[in-house]
């Protein structure tokens, strides 16, 4: 009786909507429909022809508390092809769908907020091309400043502690990192990494991220909030691999990143590090270094995007660098980003040294994955949070 009920309420919501409509899905389908707390909207589009298949829809919406949107192929009897959640913030949402052929098309809008448009792609490569196409550019040349403000709708950061091996003593101690969980983590949900890592003379304090009032959150709160990425928790952790001073141990950190600091963050937040696809790994100077010697040349199979931001001079050079991705061709690079000051006296030859003619020496980067930028400026955060937002827009529209 209560689906009885239930079939006929969506019946007479289907009589009261505006008259179906043919589309194409591949193209973004204007909607701009509110529903309040307590009632439903109903959409209905007649033959959408989806050809040989959509496997992503793409949907904007926005909530103020709780919008969820399901979608069904010819009839609300059958299993939803795709239902989203939207929560406070989440301007867009992709889900998983096996559309082909021409189905009618029905949506429905339960709790608060608003659909804006809809979309269905081919792949995810499809849904990040046209991300970039809106914005016009891959990545800014100067970080505005609305992305520096304080955003009303911030994360949170959590001083994170965990058990790690001193890989150049010897033995065990107690290591810090800061974490950067977006405004609404829900652990029910999954989420992207990126390991952020410092320079030489620094340490998770470095990027700032133990002060609410970081730079690196507020980029990344503005971000989330204005719906240019999907949420992704950002850890700055110390990348030295030993509880001494000694340089060598920040070339051991793969050992700490694969034995230690992954696997204590998949026990205490909701990310999957067993998916490399959604793991990325990027610093400045050294840690710079740390990402291309270490991020691609030990630990592919942990990360498949990376950002060297002023790589410092003990960084691998191209040849090294496409002698490692070629020696793994089932392991690709969803992105490898770098920038460098012109005036960088520091790294600027080795930060090129690292990427100079890369692309022509691997079959495994291309202009679509492979981004090199220079800009005015030295080695200094100037260049590097420039830097960082850039890979955060990148990383996050993927």
């Amino acid at each position: 009786m209560r689906n009885l009920l239930i079939s006929i309420v969506v019946l007479l919501l289907c009589l009261n909507t505006a008259s179906a409509e043919t589309v194409n899905p591949f193209e973004p389908v204007a909607v701009d429909v509110s529903v309040e707390s307590g009632s439903t909207e109903v959409l209905r589009y007649d033959g959408v022809d989806f050809g040989s298949g959509a496997s992503l829809i793409r949907l904007k919406a926005v909530s103020d508390s709780q919008l969820n949107i399901r979608i069904y192929a010819d009839s609300t009897e059958s299993k939803p092809a795709a239902s989203v959640t939207f929560r406070p913030v989440h301007k867009e949402f992709r889900c998983n769908v096996d559309l082909s052929n021409a189905h009618d098309i029905i949506i429905t809008l339960e709790g608060s907020g608003t659909l804006y448009s809809w979309q269905a792609f081919t792949s995810q490569e499809e849904i990040s091309a046209a991300i970039k196409a809106e914005r016009g550019t891959a990545y800014e040349d100067r970080l505005p400043s609305e992305y520096t403000a304080v955003c009303a709708s911030g994360g949170t950061v959590d001083r994170f502690t965990y058990e790690a091996h001193d890989y150049v003593n010897g033995g065990t101690y107690e290591k810090t990192a800061f974490v950067y969980l977006p405004h609404g983590y829900d652990p029910g949900q999954s989420y992207s990494l990126l390991i952020l890592c410092h320079g030489i003379g620094g340490s998770e304090y470095e990027w700032g991220l133990a002060n609410d009032d970081s730079r690196v959150k507020r980029i990344m709160d503005n971000l989330i909030a204005k719906g240019e990425i999907r949420p992704f928790i950002v850890v700055t952790p110390n990348g030295r691999a030993g509880k001494s001073e000694d340089y060598s141990s920040f070339y051991l950190f793969d050992k700490e990143l694969r034995n230690d600091l992954l696997p204590t963050l998949a026990t205490t937040y909701s990310v999957d590090v067993t998916n490399r696809n959604r793991c990325a790994m990027a610093g400045l100077s050294m840690g710079g270094m740390q990402t291309v010697n270490i991020g691609i040349g030990k630990c592919l199979d942990l990360f498949s995007a990376f950002g060297a931001f002023s790589a410092c001079p003990t960084t691998n050079t191209a040849s090294m660098t496409a002698a490692n991705l070629n020696a793994h061709p089932k392991l690709p690079v969803r992105m490898f980003y770098s920038i460098c000051g012109t005036g960088d006296t520091t790294a600027l030859a080795s930060a090129t040294a690292a990427v100079k003619g890369l692309n022509g020496m691997t079959g495994l980067l291309n202009d679509k994955n492979f981004m090199v930028q220079t800009v005015p400026g030295g080695h200094d955060f100037g260049v590097w949070y420039l830097g960082f937002y850039n890979f955060a827009r990148l990383f996050g529209a993927q």
